[in-house]
């Protein structure tokens, strides 16, 4: 499992930065288009674990329309399109040959799937269009704020970590390792500000970094409670030695739109 870790890593590291810095917006909304799909497949599988009901099919084609809307760059009509998704959703409802009986359950959890991966994902790409060099250092400031997150909170807590975060959830969590994360991203976005970010000021870095930890944390977090629900280890097998789209991807959910729009709200 370890080889197959790193095998993956090898490949996979190399080409996410080839495609952030040469793919332009499209060539990256792609890759983000696709992850959506997949994540949404996962999340729907998670949901049918459960003896639950979903439009998996419609679900997923209409995870990709929203992910589509994003690539335009208009927030008004990434609204619209969520909301057209919405009265879609209940259009098939009315109309397709499923017992009556499931129709809430059905609708609510395609729909959550739509902005629980889709919407919340599909963030990353607005913020690749917002500038050539800006777009790309802040899609990079946040893969890497996110990753110094996850190693600090990985290690302190491996080592220092006695009280449990959330043991029902994620019995491996710590305080001691949420805390050590916080830390290590606030470090980072400090360090990487100088280096690709020379817009975001000092007081920006700190503030960002410490929300960036805590809402990759909760992602994680969020992810595992489905999971621990669904009784499954990983969201798929997609990535071998990783688990599934939503397992790599789980701590960018809500970092992404926070990022997004504090950026677009203070910083630029």
């Amino acid at each position: 499992m370890h080889g197959k870790r790193i095998l993956s890593s090898i490949v996979f590291v190399p080409l996410l930065i080839l495609l952030i810095l040469y793919g332009g917006v499209q060539g990256f909304w792609l890759v983000v288009s696709l992850a959506v799909v997949l994540g949404t497949y996962e999340f729907y599988h998670m949901v049918e674990r459960r003896q639950l009901t979903c439009y998996k099919i419609p679900g997923m084609v209409l995870s990709w329309i929203v992910s589509c809307s994003f690539l335009f760059q208009d927030v008004l009509g990434i609204s619209f399109t969520l909301t057209i998704v919405s009265i879609l959703i209940v259009l098939y409802a009315l109309f397709a040959r499923h017992p009556l009986s499931t129709s809430i359950v059905s609708v609510a959890t395609t729909f959550f799937g739509i902005v629980y991966v889709s919407w919340l994902l599909s963030h990353l790409v607005l913020i690749r269009g917002l500038g050539e060099s800006e777009g790309k250092g802040l899609i990079f400031y946040l893969l890497l704020v996110i990753w110094a997150g996850d190693t600090g909170a990985f290690y302190i807590g491996s080592y220092l970590g006695r009280h449990k975060l959330a043991p029902i959830v994620s019995p491996k969590k710590t305080l001691e390792g949420a805390v050590g994360g916080l830390g290590a991203s606030v470090l980072a976005s400090l360090g990487i500000k100088g280096w690709m970010l020379p817009f975001l000021s000092y007081k920006h870095a700190w503030i960002l970094g410490g929300l960036l930890a805590v809402m990759g944390q909760l992602g994680d977090l969020g992810e595992s409670l489905f999971k621990r629900d669904a009784n499954l280890k990983d969201s798929g097998t997609v990535i071998p030695g990783h688990g599934g789209i939503l397992d790599r991807l789980d701590s960018l959910l809500f970092s992404a739109p926070v990022l997004y729009y504090y950026v677009v709200g203070f910083v630029l």
